[in-house]
């Protein structure tokens, strides 16, 4: 009997498999920000940068001897707006594919942020800017 509640409570593979590929369709009908922001280390040195942000992930370029771990700490800065908080996200990688030598493009679930109310006016100003947060804004 005892064996037999193990085998009905074990999920088959087929069952993760679907289950992934349904957890990545829906990240896939979530609305998604073009965010191109510097990505920062926690020594705030520019390692990367970011392509796209969502309330609950977002995908990166970081250098591909990044750490392989199942969660890492970043900060996220938008060059075009300087008033506008810097913050920290600890994301959990859900895939990670090579790019090319040196980089690898990265995306992952948010997982816990600094400051909620700083990632909400960061998410909403990149929202309504657009992605060009690489570079200072210019103004003549």
């Amino acid at each position: 009997m005892t064996e037999e509640l193990t085998e009905m409570q074990t999920p088959s593979e087929d069952t993760f498999t679907i289950a992934y590929f349904e957890r990545i369709q829906e990240r896939r009908r979530e609305e998604r920000i073009l965010a191109f922001c510097q990505v920062l280390d926690l020594d705030s040195n520019l390692i990367g940068v970011s392509f796209d942000l969502t309330p609950k992930g977002l995908c990166v370029s970081l250098p591909n001897t990044w750490t392989h771990a199942d969660t890492f700490s970043i900060k996220l800065k938008r060059m075009d707006n300087p008033k506008l908080a810097t913050i920290t996200v600890t994301v959990m990688p859900m895939w990670r594919q090579s790019r090319n030598d040196n980089f690898d493009e990265i995306g992952g679930t948010i997982v816990e942020v600094d400051s909620q109310v700083h990632f909400d006016q960061f998410l909403q100003y990149c929202q309504t800017a657009g992605p060009s947060g690489l570079l200072d804004d210019i103004e003549e």
